[in-house]
């Protein structure tokens, strides 16, 4: 016990160390409560890519199909350099930046969403600051295992909404509906000024702009007369009633009475019966020190605010209020509970359970996390900017990265443990099934490999000496056949274990102005469960890819 204080203690240290200058540009909020318009726009993705059950590549008819060529074709010695290691979970995306995680669980997969970095990465020419001022796209991925996540693209807000400049911080929940669908509803920032809301009937959309404007605005009910720094950053549940709630707001204290200790720029709402309107006053949380990134949780009866503590001074800390905890250092992810919500008295401080990233050796970075139970565990979802640190980019600052660890939850007493950070993360939980077709965006690892949208399909498109990992693909008692739709001119090579390993099936293919479906027959039938290695030469433009048992 004593040498778990001492290490707490060590780690408030170092994030006292941390200076408040070094917070992440906040450019785009351009003050409280207005909101900027972002610029120039990447290509409009307004619907990411269908539910990945996907049609067989026809490996069990393989007359119909193109046999691989040999077109003298080779993989480079040399491979191309990962920024994550082999197995393990974090960052989620070995290739793209995204942040404020929000997710939600369907169908028995997970479905993740965060702040589509990498589109400000790309505009301003992979390097400088992130200011988030150019972000206009929700990122989206999905996984059944935890350790292979399938990204599925971005929602392009700005297009659905045609009024939404911004988006950022996205918070989504679904409900199921008299007929048997299921309804999703993703809430997000529209910079400091506003919070917008989307519509769909699958979590992949496609996804539609219920009310035509901001759900939550400057103007809007009780904040006209008292007004809150930052309209942003939502966080929404559903009770088991199918009540919808809402949390909101941050910044710092603006207001006469306001302090750094209770800046009330922490509100909540809940929503009306169609999710898309308000349906109570707005109240006021007193969240200690809060500053941004709400989430909230709803867990045997009892929801859960958690959010992100601010850069004020740390001069006030009511012992008869909050004694039962140290005061929150800064940057730092704190929750409150409460069963009974529009009551202000109700909710109850319990802490910190996340540090600031540079308490677990990352680069420092602002702080978002997002609670999911999913499979009888409770997962935590948080931000660092591992990726970029990886990559060793000098000139750049500011693009994150989601992880992902496991966070103990005693529901009895209402109480998180204290979370963590690492490469390593979660355990795979099921084994990856390499019959049924999969898209190349699906990956535990990366190198050398951009996801893009090409010839109206979401695809990997790799460079010589590229390659894809997935972790713990399960072949069964056997597989021969191997096959892919790909476009270009190329070689894919089936590796196990070790991406320097011997190939045991090899494709090449020339398909040079659309996708077409080629396969091979393996030097050797594949059983067991093994890490698989998918290694590129020539000029590859992969859709997806299939194993199959033969004769």
């Amino acid at each position: 016990m004593i040498a778990n204080e001492l290490i707490t203690a060590a780690k408030r240290l170092i994030i006292g160390a941390v200076s408040a200058s070094m917070l992440i540009s906040t450019t785009a909020l351009s003050g409280c409560g207005e909101k900027k318009q972002s610029g120039s726009r990447l290509d409009n993705i307004v619907t990411v890519n269908a539910v990945p059950e996907l049609e067989p590549l026809g490996l069990d008819s393989t007359e119909t199909l193109t046999e691989s060529l040999d077109l003298g074709l080779s993989v480079p010695e040399k491979l191309k350099k990962a920024y994550k290691n082999v197995g393990d979970t974090n960052p989620i995306s070995p290739n793209l930046f995204f942040a404020d995680p929000t997710s939600v669980e369907y169908n028995g997969r997970i479905y993740l969403y965060g702040t589509c970095d990498q589109e400000e990465y790309q505009k301003n020419g992979e390097k400088g600051d992130n200011t988030y001022g150019g972000i206009d796209k929700i990122s989206c991925f999905s996984t059944a295992d935890m350790k292979n996540w399938t990204y599925h693209g971005d929602i392009n807000v700005s297009i659905v909404t045609n009024w939404a400049g911004l988006s950022w911080a996205p918070s989504i929940i679904s409900r199921p509906t008299e007929d048997g669908t299921t309804e999703f509803f993703l809430y997000f920032t529209t910079g400091g000024g506003g919070i917008g809301v989307l519509k769909a009937t699958s979590p992949l959309g496609p996804w539609t702009d219920p009310i035509g404007g901001p759900l939550l605005a400057g103007d809007t009910a009780e904040l006209k007369d008292d007004p809150i720094c930052w309209v942003f950053d939502p966080g929404a549940c559903i009770d088991d009633d199918g009540v919808g709630w809402l949390a909101f707001g941050g910044g710092d204290p603006q207001q006469e009475g306001e302090t750094g200790l209770n800046t009330r720029n922490c509100r909540i709402v809940r929503l009306g019966e169609d999710m898309v309107s308000l349906d109570s006053k707005i109240e006021v949380i007193e969240a200690p020190y809060h500053f941004e990134a709400n989430e909230l949780n709803y867990i045997d009866g009892k929801f859960y605010l958690t959010y992100c503590s601010n850069w004020q001074p740390r001069n006030e800390w009511p012992e008869d209020k909050y004694g039962d905890y140290p005061m929150p250092l800064q940057c730092t992810m704190c929750y409150m509970v409460s069963d009974d919500p529009l009551n202000p008295d109700s909710w109850e401080y319990k802490g910190e359970y996340l540090l600031n990233p540079t308490s677990f050796g990352y680069p420092f970075s602002n702080n978002h996390t997002h609670l999911q139970e999913f499979n009888g565990k409770f997962y935590l979802f948080y931000q660092t900017v591992s990726l970029l640190s990886n990559m060793g980019k000098t000139d750049a600052s500011g693009y994150r990265s989601v992880g992902v660890n496991e966070l103990e939850v005693n529901t009895n007493k209402a109480e998180f443990s204290e979370g963590s950070m690492d490469n390593q993360g979660v355990e795979q939980v099921q084994n990856f099934d390499p019959f049924v077709t999969t898209e190349a965006e699906t990956a535990n690892v990366t190198a050398g490999v951009q996801f893009k949208r090409t010839s109206g399909e979401m695809a990997a498109i790799a460079e010589d000496g590229g390659w894809i990992a997935l972790t713990s693909v399960d072949f069964d008692k056997g597989a021969d056949l191997f096959g892919v739709n790909a476009m270009g001119k190329g070689i894919i090579e089936i590796r196990l274990d070790d991406k320097d390993g011997a190939a045991v099936g090899s494709i090449q293919f020339e398909s040079l102005e659309d996708y077409s479906v080629t396969y091979c027959r393996l030097t050797e039938k594949i059983s067991g469960v093994h890490d698989l290695y998918l290694v590129f030469g020539g000029e590859v433009t992969l859709d997806k890819w299939q194993f199959a048992a033969g004769e």
